[in-house]
C-alpha cells in the first residue's frame, strides 16, 4: 500500500462524549495496528483535544474552507461509527452528515460507512436524503441487524452492505492500578461490591429520577452494595446524575465528578457486580467486560442492541416504574454469573467482526 494514502474520518468527536470518544479511539487504534503509515485525519469540535488524546491531524469540524481542504486531499472518507444517520437528535445533524458525503462525492473520493447504527429516521424529506447518499457511497457496514432491517425499509439498492459490530468491541480497560487511583480520587470506598447507574436526561426526568432513586435506596439495603454515578457525557449526565444522587436518602451512592478516558471508564464498569445504563455505549462497555446490565431504553438502538446480545432486562425510559425496574435488577442480580459467561462467549465473536471493519476498510484503500 502506497505510504502517502490518507483516510479522513467524520463523526461526533470533541464534544466530550465517551461513548464517541470510544469509537474514534478503537477506530484510529486499530487501523494505525493493521498499517502505521497510513495518515489519518478527524473532523472534530475540538481539534487540539482531538490530536493530543488520538495521536492524529485534526480539523475543526465547523470550519468549511478547512473540511473541504481535507476532503480534498483524503484518499479514503470514513462516516462512522456511531448513531451518524438520524433524526431523533435533529434534521441538522443529519443533514451536516449528508453533506459531507456529498461533497465527498463532488471530489470524487471513496466513501465507506464505518460500522453505523443508522435510523430512526421519521421525516420523508430526511428518508429521500438519506437513501439517495446511501445508494452512492462505496462501502457500508453497520454495527447491528435493526440498521439493516431500516436501510431494508428504505429500499437502499447499495448492495456493498455488511452486518459487523462497534469498534468499540476491540478496546481494553485501564489497568487496575490506575482504576484504584480513581476510586480514591473520588471518595468511593472499595469495602463493599459495586452496582453502576449511568443515565442521562431524557423527558420526564423527575419520573426517571425518583424511581432510580427509590431502587437504589433498595438495592443498597437488600444486597450491600454500593452504588456508583458514572456520567457518560459532559457536562449534561453529570448534571442529572447530581440530581439522582440528591434522591437517595440511604448512604452508600457515589458519584464519579471528573472526566476521566474511555479506558478508565470502561475500567470502573470493569469492577461492577453489575450495571444500569441509558446510553448505547455504557451498555457496550458493559458488555465487552462481561459485566450483567439492565438497560432503560430512550431510542430504538438500545433495545436493539440489549436484544442482539439476549439481554431482555430492560425498562422504557417514558414508563418505567418502580416495580418493573427493581424486577429486573433482581432477575440480573440473581443470574448474574451465568449472564457473566454468556457476555463472554459474545465478546469473542463481537472483537471479531468489529475487526472486519478494518480489514474492508483497507481493502477499499487499497483498491483505489
Amino acid at each position: 500500500m502506497d505510504i502517502n494514502k490518507r483516510i479522513l474520518i467524520s463523526g461526533y468527536y470533541g464534544f466530550n462524549n465517551s461513548g464517541d470518544d470510544a469509537i474514534l479511539k478503537a477506530i484510529v487504534k486499530d487501523i494505525k495496528k493493521a498499517n502505521g503509515s497510513i495518515k489519518i485525519t478527524a473532523l472534530s469540535n475540538n481539534p487540539p483535544f482531538t490530536e493530543k488524546i488520538y495521536g492524529i491531524h485534526a480539523v475543526n469540524r465547523f470550519k468549511m474552507k478547512d473540511v473541504l481542504k481535507a476532503i480534498k486531499d483524503c484518499d479514503l472518507f470514513i462516516s462512522g461509527g456511531g448513531s451518524l444517520l438520524q433524526d431523533i437528535t435533529s434534521t441538522r445533524s443529519l443533514l451536516y452528515y449528508i453533506a459531507l458525503m456529498r461533497l465527498a462525492k463532488i471530489y470524487r473520493k471513496t466513501i465507506m460507512v464505518y460500522a453505523n447504527g443508522v435510523g430512526p429516521i421519521n421525516k420523508n424529506i430526511n428518508k429521500i436524503l438519506t437513501r439517495n447518499i446511501l445508494n452512492k457511497v462505496d462501502l457500508i457496514t453497520l454495527r447491528d441487524e435493526n440498521s439493516k432491517i431500516f436501510l431494508e425499509g428504505l429500499k437502499i439498492k447499495n448492495r456493498n452492505i455488511h452486518v459487523t459490530a462497534d469498534p468499540v468491541f476491540t478496546l481494553e480497560p485501564s489497568e487496575d492500578i490506575i482504576v484504584n487511583k480513581i476510586f480514591v480520587k473520588e471518595g468511593i470506598p472499595l469495602d463493599k461490591p459495586l452496582v453502576g447507574v449511568s443515565i442521562r436526561n431524557w423527558n420526564n426526568k423527575e419520573r426517571l429520577i425518583n424511581n432510580l432513586a427509590k431502587a437504589i435506596d433498595n438495592i443498597i439495603s437488600k444486597y450491600g452494595v454500593n452504588v456508583v454515578l458514572i456520567p457518560m457525557h459532559y457536562p449534561e449526565d453529570l448534571s442529572i446524575s447530581e440530581s439522582l444522587s440528591g434522591k437517595v436518602t440511604k448512604k452508600g451512592c457515589y458519584l464519579i465528578s471528573n472526566k476521566y478516558s474511555v479506558e478508565d471508564i470502561m475500567g470502573i464498569i470493569k469492577r461492577l457486580e453489575i450495571i444500569i445504563a441509558m446510553r448505547l455505549h455504557s451498555l457496550i462497555y458493559a458488555a465487552t467486560q462481561e459485566i450483567p446490565m439492565v438497560g432503560i431504553v430512550y431510542d430504538p438502538k438500545i433495545e436493539g442492541f440489549l436484544r442482539s446480545i439476549k439481554m431482555d432486562h430492560m425498562c422504557q425510559v417514558e414508563t418505567v416504574v418502580y416495580s418493573q425496574l427493581i424486577e429486573n435488577i433482581n432477575f440480573v442480580w440473581r443470574n448474574k454469573e451465568n449472564i457473566k459467561s454468556r457476555l463472554s462467549e459474545y465478546d469473542k465473536v463481537m472483537r471479531q467482526e468489529a475487526l472486519k471493519n478494518v480489514d474492508m476498510a483497507l481493502e477499499l484503500l487499497n483498491s483505489r
